[in-house]
């Protein structure tokens, strides 16, 4: 039987939450983050400084990674 492969699609808490629920459902899983979000503080990075906020993908990853201390 093949292992099943996740594709997840979005940003924002929703994207990490489901994330870090399918880590313990397969090792297969690919995310896909939007960073078009321009409210709150992602809109004042976006006018401030012109750049993409990092927040939804630092929260994907982190919910990607694994439990232990390193």
């Amino acid at each position: 039987m093949k292992p099943l492969k996740v594709v997840a699609l979005g940003g924002g808490h929703g994207l990490s939450a489901t994330l870090r629920a399918l880590r313990y459902v397969t090792p297969h899983v690919t995310a896909v983050v939007t960073v078009a979000d321009d409210g709150g503080s992602s809109g004042r990075l976006r006018e401030e400084l012109g750049c993409l906020p990092p927040g939804d993908l630092r929260m994907a990853l982190s919910a990607l990674c694994d439990d232990t201390e390193w």
